[in-house]
């Protein structure tokens, strides 16, 4: 035993449970940092795996997406709600907006997820717009010609509007 150790009783004992709870500490956060990481790489490589127009497998890409990217919701309502309406009004009713979007878009997520062997709605059609979560942050009138674009691009069929 060293010198330290007998004048100041317990200090080694007190030094080891504060290292072993930064390491608990630490652990955890690396166990929540991975588990988000690999639903967001899930996430998109469902979605982009799902090439087809209407599938359940997109249905469930697109449900996996909305679960775990929910979130994204909020931001997108106040960039949006800024552009229309301006800063302050971004900052406070953009926020109350995206708090709402974020709960819908994860419970209909989660329905998609469930749902997604059945085609529900007809045709495996999504239910929010825009369709993926990151989605929110590019232009609307872009989304909208491409859907356009795809439409007229399937083989004469409707395929979403």
């Amino acid at each position: 035993m060293s010198i330290e150790n007998e004048s100041i009783p317990g200090l080694s004992v007190h030094h080891c449970r504060v290292r072993e709870g930064q390491i608990r500490h630490r652990s955890r956060i690396r166990r929540v940092v991975s588990i988000a990481f690999l639903a967001v790489l899930m996430s998109v490589s469902l979605s982009s795996a799902a090439a087809a127009e209407n599938s359940p497998a997109r249905k469930l890409g697109r449900g996996v997406a909305n679960l775990s990217l929910g979130v994204m919701a909020i931001p997108g309502e106040i960039i949006e709600t800024s552009r229309e309406r301006g800063p302050a009004v971004g900052m406070t009713w953009g926020l109350i907006k995206g708090t709402g979007m974020m709960v819908a878009t994860e419970v209909i997520g989660l329905f998609e997820v469930i749902t997604c062997p059945f085609a529900t709605p007809p045709d495996y059609k999504p239910i929010l717009d825009p369709e993926f979560p990151w989605q929110r942050f590019t232009n609307r009138e872009e989304n909208r010609s491409a859907r356009k674009v795809r439409t007229a691009t399937a083989g004469g069929r409707r395929v979403q509007e």
